[in-house]
């Protein structure tokens, strides 16, 4: 009987809750992915720190700082001795992650107020809004991660 009032009333049963739960289940899945892929280029970057940018030194002890606004990926030193906070996204970043790196820096500017302080903020891709924005933030520069493959044979 329930099987056949479902059959009859099929769409009563597609409720927007339901299309809610199922998003949300989607997007926590691909967001774990997106984790997953940030903690392996945070720890590939931290072994190869100066790829990124010769001279730089890890600052952190090989942990996330605890700032105000929330953790910094890496936290390195430059040649000059300035932190440099270094910001990870995994694929695509947008404008929030430029209010995010100049978050931690002002954390940072606070903390440290003798230090200079810059940012980095390292991604595969970014939107046209954070290609723009960095333009009004001297402090902070963009760079783009690519991953080289080389195969041998056995």
């Amino acid at each position: 009987r329930c099987y056949a009032r479902f059959r009859e009333n099929e769409e009563d049963f597609v409720s927007e809750a339901a299309i809610e739960i199922a998003g949300a289940a989607i997007k926590e899945r691909h967001e774990g992915k997106h984790f997953e892929l940030e903690r392996n280029l945070q720890a590939e970057l931290r072994r190869e720190i100066a790829q990124l940018e010769a001279g730089l030194d890890i600052a952190d002890g090989g942990m996330e700082r605890s700032v105000e606004s929330g953790f910094i990926d890496i936290l390195a030193r430059d040649r000059d001795g300035a932190f440099v906070v270094i910001e990870l996204k995994a694929g695509l970043a947008r404008r929030e992650a430029l209010g995010q790196i100049t978050g931690y820096m002002g954390d940072l500017m606070q903390e440290e107020p003798d230090t200079k302080v810059r940012g980095i903020l390292v991604a595969a891709e970014f939107d046209k809004s954070c290609l723009s924005g960095v333009l009004a933030v001297p402090l902070l520069k963009l760079a783009r991660y690519r991953f080289n493959f080389s195969f041998e044979e056995l």
